[in-house]
């Protein structure tokens, strides 16, 4: 007979039974996350070691390749001095090189031939030292132990003491240099927000120009067709560029854009001059009008030279792009059936801001300008003229002429050197 008793001691011995068996398998669990644990925990461990090694190897690579183009530097400097008594090294200035093996001359890769491409685009020579122009700031970080400095740039309305840009990187279409002489200004423009816009620079003289990008999708840098305007013609062809340029396209290749005068060009008791309310210079020639625009810049960082019939073409394409109608500048130019805000004669230089496009000047109508380009014996103008119609004779236009009258002036362009 089975008491009270006997089934109250059952039912304690099964519950003990149950603990028993819960420690076990909370043992169990316990052992198996902490594994799980230790696990988890030594591949974290492993992957920061990995990660670290490469840190450790690719600082290892960057200093090495740093400290051989240091080296080689000095013996292309020692080579040239052993060439030529005269040479300095503190003159020698390189851009940084974008990678093309036909851009290679004024470049860093010019001088350190063992520069990779990836390298080439970080570093430049300013006055005869390696300068780091690139953006990363764990090899800014590196640079300093390797006795490397970082450009910092020229900045907004300060005058650069060489050929650099705002920011100290390297140039591109949007990040101009800046030439030795100049200084940035933000004139309508919000640097480097608006570079589009029309980066303006000026020399301590207050002479302007105007940055035009070309990044070769939506500016490229050519010879233009506009619909009745065609560029081509056998019978046209360019003329020479100021001594020491071999090809005006270096401009672009090398530094992502070209700089034009904001203005027509003025004469100031005959001197050549890119400002507002300038006296427009006028009734000029083909080749007076080359001449003076070569003799405006003639340094070892800048030149300058008669505005190209390439960087017209490529300047009707930029303000196409802002919006800008170049088969008929009727509306934005100084033409003979314009209505505001002036018309039937020619306004001194920047006389409105209706004329104004990417803060270029009278770049329609006004006068014609001179460019570079040649049509059999004749020279070419282009840009409409006050007496002309702009649906007629735009500001794309291309008009043979063969010689100076009191409606033809020039506009001169900058070439970086």
């Amino acid at each position: 007979m089975i008491t009270y008793s006997y089934i109250n001691k059952f039912i304690q011995k099964q519950g003990e039974i149950q603990m028993i068996k819960n420690k076990g398998i909370s043992l169990i669990v316990l052992v198996i996350t902490i594994i799980v644990i230790i696990i988890i925990a030594g591949a974290v461990i492993l992957d920061l070691d990995n990660d670290n090694v490469m840190s450790k190897a690719n600082e290892a690579k960057f200093k090495s390749n740093v400290g051989e183009y240091k080296s080689e530097l000095a013996i292309t400097k020692s080579s040239k001095y052993l060439n030529d008594s005269k040479f300095k090294s503190s003159t020698l200035n390189a851009i940084a090189w974008n990678g093309l093996e036909a851009n290679i001359t004024g470049t860093v890769k010019e001088y350190i031939k063992s520069m990779t491409v990836e390298d080439g685009k970080k570093f430049e020579i300013t006055n005869g030292k390696l300068v780091y122009v690139g953006s990363d700031d764990v090899e800014k970080g590196w640079i300093t132990e390797v006795g490397i400095t970082s450009s910092v740039g020229v900045g907004i309305n300060v005058i650069a003491t060489l050929n650099s840009t705002i920011n100290g990187g390297a140039a591109t279409y949007s990040n101009p240099i800046i030439p030795k002489g100049f200084k940035a200004i933000n004139d309508g423009t919000t640097w480097p927000t608006n570079w589009d816009t029309g980066l303006v620079i000026e020399d301590v003289s207050g002479n302007q120009f105007v940055w035009v990008p070309v990044n070769t999708t939506t500016v490229q840098y050519q010879k233009w067709c506009t619909s009745g305007y065609a560029y081509n013609d056998a019978s046209i062809s360019d003329d020479t560029l100021p001594s020491g340029i071999t090809s005006e396209i270096n401009q672009t290749t090398k530094y992502g854009g070209f700089y034009i005068a904001r203005y027509e060009a003025g004469n100031a008791s005959g001197i050549l001059v890119s400002k507002k309310n300038a006296v427009v210079w006028n009734n000029i020639n083909y080749v007076d009008s080359k001449t003076k625009s070569q003799s405006m810049y003639n340094t070892a960082e800048v030149k300058s030279g008669l505005l190209t019939g390439t960087e017209w073409d490529t300047v009707m394409i930029w303000l196409k792009n802002s919006g800008k109608n170049v088969t008929d500048s009727t509306t934005w130019g100084n033409h003979a059936n314009s209505t505001a805000p002036a018309n039937g004669g020619i306004r001194v230089c920047g006389y409105s801001e209706n004329w104004k496009s990417n803060n270029l000047y009278d770049i329609a109508g006004n006068v014609f300008e001179w460019t570079n380009e040649k049509y059999s014996s004749a020279g070419v103008t282009r840009g409409g003229h006050y007496v002309c119609y702009g649906n007629a004779e735009p500001v794309s236009c291309r008009h043979d002429n063969g010689g100076g009258d009191a409606g033809i002036g020039f506009r001169p362009a900058l070439y970086l050197l």
